[in-house]
């Protein structure tokens, strides 16, 4: 029993914290400084014998407690104020880290805060270690006060704030920042960049604006700025005057259109929120931005209340009041995310502009160079009008979450009407102009690259890959629905034509297995989305090439129309699948497949493609089945094939056929194919409908001499006995016999 009591205590005493403290009072600190306590717990705890002990060097005693509870929610004051007198004074912090603790009755530390530094003398945190995270130094007069109130994180560098108006005995509220405690004043925190492109060092900065018909006088007012709490802060040089209707910027020394130079060093909000509030030379509230994904931290608002949250603005975009100087006290209403910054000038609009800005265009770029991709990446840029166009102040920015990389155009690069210019690494062997890339290969979501022009502004933007989970916007403003294709290994992804641009990159782009850098793009005829009808099938294909698949780069697949009508291709998909389905292909526009017609999708070796796709990839069914299937434009699986090896299990779940089972085909053998018998033929039964065939890409199928076929546990080959337990055999063209048959065929196909 006394071993839980004790727990009981030693829990309940977790529950007081040390709340805010007053060390530097203005004038004499002996008998005007003060500590106040608070109980977050549910429950009254007893403090006799409790204490507080200072530390400059060492910690000693200044207070021991009388009889005295604290109750639930509660705030305690000690010293100034109080009935409760300090038997000596806090040290002032200055040139080393000061301390103040509270004890339980058998000196057991509770809470300590540690402040200022360094910790020359190696005072102690609440664990017994060394202390490495401290709170800010409060000037004269000011306190320092966990914000928000009485939470603690275990980081007291996180936790206290430096309060200007200090509310002992009271909860802490941003410097009393409840109502009719802000400054009587319209100025408000108008714009700001937190994170730059690239280093973000001497590169923020925060635009301020008076809307009212007064001058003001920013002498002594505040910027503070923190991850959790207000950490930090930049204070206006004396005479510093906003006039009426007018901006003003601060920031760093790389920011040309900085009125006042001054280090800032704001939170990316890249967990949680992050806070920037303006503060007069009073102490109180002018302005107060949170920003960031959700507001864990509890920051408050200019009325002490939960505040809402604006955005986090992706890297080198600005967060600012959209019309400028609009203030409801509401982040999330208030602020947007604009893709150019306007440091100085009006929020929102469509910018200054700038010369050929709506001409040059993202043409054609190169991601995925084969091996390691460093210095052989490039972009090329087209100039689509009749004029020439200098790009002086021009950038190329880029990343792969956000855009987190910028390439500056050389001042004084022109590019020609009807002209390109390559951008890439030195390795490349094509760049007009040299700038080490390091492009995304959207392995996993999408990338992009956008061309910023000299307005400022964005003048091109293009988004690849297959899923837009980072939420990234095209040139429309809206958060892109329509991708251009992930380029495989050595492959370009390329305009319809040069220039042409809808701002649907799904529809601008498409895939090219030779890529033109500095020339022209070969033709695309745009794409028209025409839902199919079922009637396309996957008639034949070959997943295991001899030799490494990889290298011998020779799987492909046939389709076939099964109907009576023509058919429109255009941003069909065809998707493989191993455990899960990924897109391998999207067919170009002017694609048309007639009623009985073949049509081929390969690796960019095989002779007779008619569409070369290099992320093709069937699997080889090693240990479950595989699968392939075409997706229309409008989203509809028109046909699937599963395969599997004989005596696999089938148990991959995320793989189901056209009935949502798991009828799988056989896996044929190495460089044999699976095909239906006759052309076309569909029960949406894999393992009726295809047999092991003789390789007849683009052609009629053949089956296999041995009558090859069967599913998993094959009772027999495509419908015929096997006899002895004998397993249905492929009989395999080998080497020069495959390629000749191949060569053959494309010549038949010519020949029609």
């Amino acid at each position: 029993m006394l071993l839980v009591l004790a727990g009981l205590r030693a829990a309940l005493a977790q529950d007081v914290l040390i709340n805010e403290f007053l060390y530097d009072p203005d004038g004499s600190d002996s008998g005007n400084e003060w500590i106040e306590l608070c109980n977050r717990g549910s429950w009254p705890v007893d403090l006799t014998g409790w204490g507080f002990e200072v530390a400059g060097t060492s910690f000693t005693n200044i207070f021991v407690f009388p009889a005295q509870t604290i109750e639930p929610g509660e705030y305690l004051l000690v010293g100034a104020g109080s009935d409760l007198v300090l038997d000596g004074t806090l040290q002032n912090g200055g040139s080393a880290t000061d301390g103040l603790r509270l004890v339980d009755d058998g000196g057991v530390v509770v809470d300590t805060v540690l402040y200022d530094e360094p910790n020359t003398a190696g005072l102690l945190d609440d664990a017994g270690s060394v202390g490495t995270e401290f709170a800010p130094a409060a000037g004269s007069g000011e306190s320092l006060a966990r914000i928000p109130d009485c939470q603690d994180s275990g980081d007291v560098s996180l936790d206290f704030s430096v309060d200007s108006s200090p509310t002992p005995g009271a909860a802490n509220v941003l410097d009393g920042g409840g109502a009719g405690e802000t400054c009587d004043t319209a100025v408000v925190i108008n714009e700001f960049l937190a994170d730059p492109a690239g280093s973000d060092s001497g590169a923020e900065w925060v635009e301020l604006y008076n809307p009212g018909t007064d001058d003001v006088d920013l002498s002594g007012w505040k910027l503070e700025y923190g991850a959790s709490s207000y950490s930090g802060h930049a204070t206006i040089p004396d005479g510093t005057i906003i006039p009426a209707g007018s901006w003003l910027v601060i920031g760093g020394e790389l920011v040309d259109e900085a009125e006042i130079i001054l280090s800032l060093s704001m939170g990316n909000a890249s967990e949680g929120a992050d806070g920037l509030r303006l503060v007069c030379a009073d102490g109180a509230v002018a302005d107060i931005v949170i920003y960031g994904e959700s507001n864990d931290e509890g920051w408050t608002n200019e009325a002490g209340e939960l505040s809402t949250v604006a955005p986090a603005a992706p890297s080198g975009a600005s967060l600012g009041r959209d019309p400028d100087g609009v203030d409801t006290d509401d982040s999330a209403a208030d602020f947007v995310a604009f893709d150019y910054a306007s440091p100085g000038s009006a929020n929102g609009g469509e910018g200054p502009g700038c010369p050929g800005q709506d001409d040059v265009k993202i043409n054609e770029l190169l991601t995925n160079p084969s091996g390691s991709d460093d210095d052989k990446e490039w972009i090329e840029l087209y100039n689509r009008s009749d004029v020439p166009v200098d790009l002086t102040g021009w950038a190329l920015q880029y990343g792969t979450s956000s855009f987190s990389s910028t390439v500056d155009l050389p001042a004084g690069t022109v590019i020609d009407p009807g002209g390109y210019l390559v951008v890439g690494g030195k390795k490349s062997g094509v760049a007009d102009v040299i700038a080490s890339l390091s492009l995304g290969n959207a392995s996993s979501s999408a990338d992009a690259v956008r061309l910023v022009h000299c307005g400022p502004g964005t003048a091109d933007t293009v988004v690849y890959g297959d899923d837009n989970s980072d939420e990234w916007k095209d040139d429309s403003g809206e958060i892109a629905d329509s991708l251009a294709p992930a380029p495989g290994e050595d492959a370009s992804i390329q305009r319809l034509s040069d220039g042409y641009d809808t701002d649907l990159c799904g529809d601008d782009f498409v895939e090219q297995v030779a890529p033109t850098p500095g020339a022209a793009n070969p033709e695309v005829e745009p794409s028209v989305c025409e839902g199919g009808a079922r009637t396309i099938k996957i008639n034949e294909l070959l997943p295991d090439p001899a030799g490494s698949d990889s290298e011998v780069d020779m799987e492909w697949l046939e389709l076939y129309n099964a109907g009576n009508e023509a058919q429109r291709l255009d941003g069909w998909v065809i998707e493989t699948g191993t455990s899960s389905w990924g897109e391998d292909f999207v067919f170009p526009g002017g694609v048309e497949l007639a009623p009985g017609e073949f049509l081929v999708v390969g690796n960019p070796a095989v002779p007779v493609a008619d569409y070369a796709a290099s992320s093709l990839s069937l699997g080889n069914a090693s240990k479950a089945p595989d699968g392939v299937r075409i997706v229309d434009c409008e989203g509809s699986v028109q046909d699937t094939v599963l395969w599997a090896k004989d005596g696999a299990e089938i148990e991959d779940l995320e793989l189901l056929d056209d009935l949502g089972f798991q009828e799988v085909a056989p896996m044929p053998e190495e460089d044999g194919s699976i095909g239906r018998i006759p052309d076309g033929a569909d029960t949406d039964d894999c393992s009726a409908d295809f047999v092991w065939t003789t390789p007849t890409p683009g052609y009629e199928n053949a089956e296999d001499a041995s009558g090859g076929g069967g599913g998993v546990e094959p009772t027999g080959c495509g419908g015929k006995s096997t006899t002895g337990g004998k397993k249905c055999a492929v009989v395999s063209p080998i080497g020069g016999l495959q390629w000749l048959l191949l060569a053959v065929v494309a010549w038949r196909r010519r020949e029609a």
